[in-house]
């Protein structure tokens, strides 16, 4: 249903970049392969029963026109008074937001676009232009704009670069200000029409909840360590008829976040496991296994290499990152798009994430060995249970299977600035008690109900029945807890926070997730604390132990990780019995 009387080069050069990704011209990685597959295959389908959805060439090409309207604000292309020249991965982004409508409505199909690209890709420059469309030229009656980030500067970013685009920019022999009918403020962009306006939020704003936006744009999503933007923004979406989320970003670290969760879901949608016809997005990435030194690489991760981003820039990061490793993982994040840990972070995230077995329940080691690790937390600081499970064959070197449960007062969830906790516990990975305090039974209970000891009062019926041979806690706040699983039989050792403690099963714990032999469920909530977990070592000693750069960069579903590995770094009497003889725990 593709109208070719229409003029629209813009438009065909997106369909040119798609041809040339498909045909293997254009370097790309899996991910783009699959979005352009994606798209082909709704050409094929539109207008039919199950997708009533056309693209709109017409439409498309407005959309792309008017980015083209656009003045570049900065470089040599600015010192020319050059306009913007969409390259072929931009003009697919901006036909794929424009082009897409109901075959009965017109409205747009898209509501929701995440982009992740390194940096230097001009999209910065991109999203204030979107962000100027959608407050004039998209006719929506009092148009509401949004350029929101982590922090009121990277809110500005793209919010200042409309600003210049619209002072500077001039098109049809007017000032593009005029043209549109803009006035521009020092922080905000205001229209003829009273109702519209275009302006920067931040995280910390306030007054972030109750807008009404139209387009809501989200600069370095990887950046947000809450959620409370994106889904202030999200949940707001619904009073418009044809609104737009979109978040363009480059990779992080915190694969616990509200950007990684995006990235999965995106993940998901092109691997055809899930289907939103409302959701676009691209990811452009290495694949694993690609040479990081290398120049083709390099195009396949960077869509704007040769253009905004030069090859001789790309080169000089190179040489910086092989000769640091800290430069190494900025590298892999900022130019690779690779999801890498931060800085000092004691665990190989990429290791952790290529072990996460979704599928494995706890139900099928019914019966088997179990080491269970308990750690307690404050008011604000989660309580986690672990429960490991070694590989009956091969106790020392053979695979450790974790599962995790996470404990939260109800109150500290459902605060201000905690959507993200707010949205595990409706997903079943946290579970809270009311009240501004946990009572900790749920926790006493659970264990009991792992070892075939419980009484179901807390709900915990349907979990199986483990061989739990130790129960190992940290002192604080767990001393009625203990006394009441010795008294119910099991097992239980305490073990003190300390680095002596720690030590040899946080070492355990690193050498395992780097050989994939910690295999996790992938519960968000344990890989968030894996994500936070620091490596910090004793002055003057060898002895690591486990730490967090913030204070809201929780941890201890680690920890219990860690006390749950604990006995199998002690020596035994006998090696089929497992009985502790050293290690003692109060050191």
């Amino acid at each position: 249903m593709l109208d070719a009387s229409v003029e629209t080069p813009i438009t065909l050069r997106a369909f040119e970049w798609v041809d040339d990704i498909l045909s293997g011209k254009l370097s790309a990685c899996k991910r783009i392969k699959q979005a352009c597959k994606r798209f082909r295959h709704d050409l094929k389908r539109a207008g039919t029963d199950r997708f009533p959805f056309f693209f709109d060439m017409e439409a498309s090409e407005h959309m792309c026109a008017f980015m083209e309207a656009l003045p570049h604000i900065e470089g040599s292309w600015a010192a020319r008074g050059e306009n913007i020249t969409l390259l072929g991965w931009q003009a697919f982004l901006i036909s794929q937001i424009g082009g897409w409508r109901h075959m009965v409505t017109g409205i747009r199909r898209f509501r929701t676009a995440y982009i992740e690209v390194p940096r230097k890709n001009g999209k910065s420059t991109l999203l204030a232009g979107v962000g100027l469309y959608f407050l004039v030229p998209d006719g929506e009656p009092g148009a509401k704009v949004y350029s929101a980030a982590a922090s009121t500067h990277q809110a500005r970013i793209v919010f200042d670069a409309a600003r210049v685009m619209a002072l500077s920019g001039h098109a049809d022999g007017m000032a593009l200000d005029k043209l549109l009918g803009l006035r521009v403020e020092e922080h905000k962009i205001k229209t003829n029409d009273p109702a519209a306006v275009f302006q920067p939020i931040a995280s910390q704003t306030k007054s972030k909840d109750g807008k009404n936006p139209h387009c809501a744009i989200i600069d370095e999503l990887h950046e947000h360590e809450k959620r409370d933007v994106w889904d202030s923004m999200a949940s707001a979406l619904g009073a418009r008829e044809q609104p737009l989320l979109i978040a363009i970003t480059t990779a992080g670290y915190n694969t616990g976040g509200i950007c990684y969760e995006q990235r999965k879901y995106l993940q998901r949608i092109l691997d055809g496991a899930f289907e939103d016809d409302s959701y676009f997005g691209l990811i452009f990435e290495a694949d694993e296994g690609d040479e990081p030194g290398d120049q083709s690489t390099w195009e396949k991760a960077n869509p704007s290499l040769h253009a905004a981003k030069s090859l001789h820039y790309m080169q000089d990061e190179w040489k910086k990152a092989a000769a640091s490793p800290a430069a190494m993982g900025e590298f892999l994040r900022k130019h690779l798009d690779i999801w890498t840990s931060v800085g000092a972070s004691a665990i190989d995230m990429t290791a952790w994430r290529a072990s996460e077995d979704p599928d494995m329940r706890l139900a099928d080691f019914a019966g088997r060995r179990a080491l269970i690790g308990v750690d307690l937390g404050t008011r604000h600081d989660p309580s986690s249970v672990t429960v490991v499970i070694p590989d009956e064959d091969s106790p020392s070197g053979g695979p450790l299977r974790v599962f995790s449960w996470h404990f939260l007062p109800e109150k500290v969830v459902d605060a201000p600035g905690n959507e993200h906790l707010w949205g595990w516990k409706r997903d079943g990975h946290i579970f809270t008690t009311p009240g501004s305090e946990l009572d900790l039974h749920i926790v006493e209970s659970l264990v009991l109900q792992l070892a075939g000891l419980g009484d179901d009062s807390w709900g915990w019926s349907g979990l199986p029945e483990l061989d739990v041979e130790m129960v190992i806690y940290d002192a604080l706040f767990a001393s009625q807890m203990a006394a009441a699983w010795e008294t119910a039989g099991l097992n239980v050792v305490e073990l003190r926070s300390r680095a002596s403690n720690l030590n040899e099963p946080f070492n355990k714990l690193i050498a395992a997730v780097d050989d994939h032999r910690l295999i996790n469920d992938g519960n968000p909530v344990l890989t968030w604390m894996a994500s936070n977990t620091l490596l910090k070592q004793v002055q003057g000693g060898d002895y690591i132990y486990p730490a967090k750069l913030a204070p809201e960069d929780k941890i201890d579903g680690i920890v219990a990780l860690i006390n749950a590995l604990w006995p199998l770094c002690q020596a035994t009497e006998d090696e089929g019995k497992g009985v502790v003889t050293q290690g003692f725990v109060d050191v």
